[in-house]
């Protein structure tokens, strides 16, 4: 017997959610990124899904030696870079494009043993600048300085940055500038080397700025920025890059559906608790549907009362602490509602976004978030494998 907490995964609407932006940016190539298992989507997934992507980026790279085996024969993009000499072998072996962030890193792929070969092989560098967010990166002069040494010394380079703000309200005209001199300097030394610099979020707003048919409510990027690779991200899983905007009204189709069934229904009495702590009140005689589901399956322990759970058709509130295994919904508006009725923590039925702005995180957090012991089921799957 199996218990009936499980994650729907629409291959397919993975699938679409790429071709979505490749469609309308044609022009630009595409990293699709499948770092914390695919957002807790699964490798196998994404292979199937995304082989229409230029080449698919991650942090781990045990996991980027995975995907090679598995058959991806595209680029590989390691966004954190290497962190020993073991990982400079295994990159030169398997070709797989390595970020330096750090002059330590810079250090140990120079005075590696493997530098010439990995000169010769040809995986490629990508120097990683600092635009602002101040966590990885090279400030812009000395980015540039590296740029231009490396480039000299014959390895195959690439620029990288990340927007701090490219889901604010406002533009970061400061940013957006940085990064556009950032663009044309690389430019100037050789046209050859790509540049990377627009995730989810600002690949949203380049489809704005292209006339592109759902709008993300913020301003146009630039469309320099866009440059020659998007690294998208959580867009390719269904979820909404900016706060009080659903996945749905930026054209993107939802791709996991988590979903299980009511276990048990309580009555009460007003007055009664329920949950750890009674957190709680019944205010008058209520219904309380138990699901399975709870915080050692990805459920957010923090979330309030009141944040929507999807049941039968009815969209209900949650009551009462959440468990590690079990969540409790109020269910006395919907005398419908009994033992083994479906519901949907999130999903088709429920958005994420609207799931995770109830308990105050973001969808990317709630996704990846899911633990092993929930099954992934593909569904709806395709082959259009990398290799």
């Amino acid at each position: 017997m199996a218990r009936p907490l499980r994650a729907l995964i629409d291959v397919s609407s993975m699938r679409d959610n790429l071709l979505f932006f490749r469609k309308q940016l044609g022009s630009i190539r595409c990293w699709a990124v499948v770092k914390a298992n695919a957002y807790g989507h699964g490798l196998v997934a994404a292979l199937q899904a995304f082989g229409q992507a230029d080449g698919l980026a991650l942090i781990e790279p045990d996991l980027a030696l995975e995907l090679r085996a598995k058959g991806w024969c595209k680029p590989i993009l390691l966004m954190e870079g290497v962190f020993d000499e073991a990982d400079v072998l295994a990159c030169v072996e398997a070709g797989i494009d390595v970020v330096v962030h750090s002059a330590w890193q810079l250090e140990l792929v120079e005075s590696s043993r493997y530098a010439s070969s990995l000169r010769a092989r040809g995986p490629r560098l990508w120097v990683k600048f600092n635009s602002g967010m101040n966590r990885l990166g090279f400030s812009m002069v000395e980015g540039l300085r590296h740029v231009k040494r490396l480039h000299r010394a014959g390895f195959r380079l690439g620029a990288l940055a990340h927007f701090a703000n490219a889901d604010a309200r406002e533009a970061d005209v400061q940013s957006e500038q940085a990064i556009l001199g950032l663009l044309r300097a690389v430019k100037a030394l050789d046209q050859e080397i790509p540049c990377s610099f627009s995730n989810s979020a600002a690949s949203q707003r380049l489809l704005q700025t292209r006339g592109g048919r759902a709008s993300s409510q913020r301003p146009d990027l630039p469309e320099p920025l866009g440059a020659d690779w998007l690294r998208l991200g959580i867009a390719l899983f269904g979820g909404s890059a900016f706060d009080g905007t659903r996945a749905r009204e930026l054209g993107l189709a939802p791709v996991m559906r988590l979903e299980t069934r009511v276990l048990a229904i309580q009555s009460l009495e007003s007055g009664d608790r329920v949950g750890y702590g009674g957190r709680f009140v019944a205010g008058r005689p209520s219904r309380i549907a138990v699901l399975a589901g709870g915080y050692a399956d990805g459920y957010p322990r923090h979330a309030p009362d009141g944040t929507p759970v999807w049941i039968a058709g009815h969209r209900c509130p949650l009551a009462g602490r959440v468990s590690m295994d079990m969540i409790t919904v109020d269910v006395t508006d919907y005398p419908d509602i009994d033992v083994g009725a479906p519901a949907q923590l999130w999903g088709d039925s429920l958005a994420v976004d609207d799931v995770a702005a109830a308990a105050g995180t973001i969808g990317y957090q709630l996704l990846s978030g899911l633990t092993a012991r929930v099954p992934r089921v593909l569904i709806n799957q395709v082959h259009e494998e990398g290799v």
